[in-house]
């Protein structure tokens, strides 16, 4: 792939926060590329570090307590984000590049009409009269799918249900067609059905103006029909990445496997319990040395949790860094072992 098709790129991203307690490594280098026109997703706990690594991309880190470690780069088509300022810093976010976040009643001011808060946002980031921009955010509605746009976009955000507002906030996102978006847990407190429509809306506005999406979520299955490529992150780490087909039918980190397994299925025998995975995430003012998932995993050795794994490399850019590959002792009751030797077409999570 050439470099100018990569949109975004992300290096050694390390990001901090001073607290009483100490520092919290949120981030700990963090590196992946966007190119134009895909969709990534990003996909861990709670805590592991996606939002935080979100909010950096836009440069909405507050510094302090946060702080960039030495090192980190942030490259939106060949400019140093992390060295925006006035003008060109007004200009990308927004502009360039969006975000939806997954409390829409937060991020949505609760004392301005809809419309306004669009306007707001077309008239910061292009050269339309009032007028002009008052027009295209009733259009906007309309393409989002909010009936009867003419009357709603005098509404408040409370006056919306949580679907129509998740929908006012890509309104919002779309209304100067920005090359990148990133949906931080867009689906967050919506019913399974809402959920649907919301991330087929994102994907067809994202189809329409030939946008790169980043996808932030804990749910592997709302990734499942709309990511290009996953990278799964653990305590402020990327611990496995690759095609979308390959890292759900082919994992390769026992993380991977156990956010799988925990992925309600419909095929499940009634009254079983969903599996969830034990123990808690590591305590990151003071991160382990070795794997961060060596104290929850099944098949965790005396090395890992003294040494960090090298990243093992597979077919097709799928890679995870794991002990179990670099020592070549893969136990046979691992799930991704038995992958390994399955016929072609018997694999299953």
């Amino acid at each position: 792939m050439e470099q100018t098709s990569d949109l975004l790129s992300v290096q050694n991203l390390r990001v901090s926060y001073r607290t009483y307690a100490g520092e919290v490594q949120a981030v700990r280098g963090v590196s992946f590329t966007v190119r134009k026109g895909e969709t990534i997703a990003l996909v861990g706990e709670s805590g592991c570090g996606k939002s935080v690594t979100a909010k950096s991309i836009m440069h909405l880190i507050k510094t302090p307590p946060g702080e960039f470690k030495e090192g980190s780069q942030i490259l939106f088509n060949g400019e140093d984000v992390l060295g925006f300022e006035g003008r060109r810093l007004t200009q990308y976010r927004g502009g360039d590049c969006a975000i939806v976040f997954q409390d829409a009643l937060a991020a949505l001011n609760p004392t301005m009409r809809v419309g306004q808060q669009i306007v707001e946002n077309i008239l910061h980031h292009s050269n339309l009269s009032k007028k002009e921009a008052k027009a295209q955010a009733v259009e906007l509605l309309r393409m989002v799918g909010i009936p009867q746009p003419e009357r709603r976009v005098r509404q408040y955000p409370h006056e919306f249900s949580g679907g129509m507002r998740q929908r006012v906030m890509i309104a919002i996102a779309f209304a100067c067609k920005p090359r990148l978006l990133i949906a931080d847990e867009p689906t967050t407190a919506l019913d399974v059905t809402i959920q649907a429509q919301i991330l087929n809306l994102i994907h067809s506005l994202q189809k329409q103006n030939g946008s790169s999406v980043i996808l932030i979520t804990h749910d592997l299955g709302v990734v499942a029909d709309l990511a290009d490529r996953i990278l799964v992150m653990y305590a402020g780490q990327i611990v496995e990445r690759g095609q979308s087909e390959d890292v759900f039918h082919h994992p390769r980190h026992p993380y991977t496997v156990a956010l799988l397994k925990a992925v309600p299925r419909l095929d499940q025998e009634s009254g079983k319990r969903l599996y969830s995975i034990q123990g808690t995430p590591p305590d990151l003012i003071h991160p382990p040395e070795g794997c961060p998932f060596a104290s929850r995993c099944p098949y965790c050795m005396e090395i890992c949790t003294r040494e960090k794994p090298d990243v093992t490399q597979f077919e097709n850019a799928h890679e995870a860094q794991c002990w179990l590959y670099a020592l070549r002792e893969t136990p046979e009751d691992a799930p991704f072992a038995r992958r390994e030797s399955a016929e072609e077409g018997e694999a299953h999570v």
